[in-house]
């Protein structure tokens, strides 16, 4: 298995920051990482989307952990790897959001191609994250 974590803090609460992330077809809005995007039926555990990365191939996956207000977790398998997702929003104490993405990278393959795979999916979490931040605090000054 290989895995990475990034974590930004905000002073959004993590409901402000989920009305953003349960959009899963407004991802491309706010995540340059996804050219089209589009969920299959209401968001739930083993709901499944479908996503377009710029210049390359759909991708299909599957929400396989679900906490309102709290984390949403994506499962994608690509032959002989299994990429998970977690989408976290942690509560700070005295208020605020930690907001983590982590991948990990499962499966025959893993050994061989994992960190190689797992890396260029986490590359840009650092600045999905702050996109998802602003647009959270976007939508909250928006008052939506």
């Amino acid at each position: 298995m290989w895995t990475t974590a990034f974590t930004r803090s905000t002073d959004l609460a993590p409901e402000t920051l989920w009305q953003v992330l349960r959009d899963v077809d407004g991802w491309v809005a706010w995540n340059d990482g996804i050219e089209k995007i589009a969920l299959d039926g209401p968001l739930a555990v083993g709901a499944t989307f479908e996503m377009v990365p710029p210049g390359e191939d759909p991708v299909r996956s599957t929400v396989v952990e679900l906490v309102e207000n709290r984390l949403l977790t994506d499962l994608t398998e690509l032959g002989d790897l299994a990429v998970r997702v977690a989408h976290r929003l942690d509560p700070l104490p005295g208020g605020g959001t930690a907001v983590t993405f982590e991948v990990q990278v499962n499966g025959p393959a893993a050994g061989a191609i994992g960190e190689e795979v797992g890396t260029a999916i986490s590359a840009d979490f650092p600045d999905v994250i702050a996109a998802l931040v602003a647009a959270a605090q976007a939508r909250w000054a928006a008052g939506v």
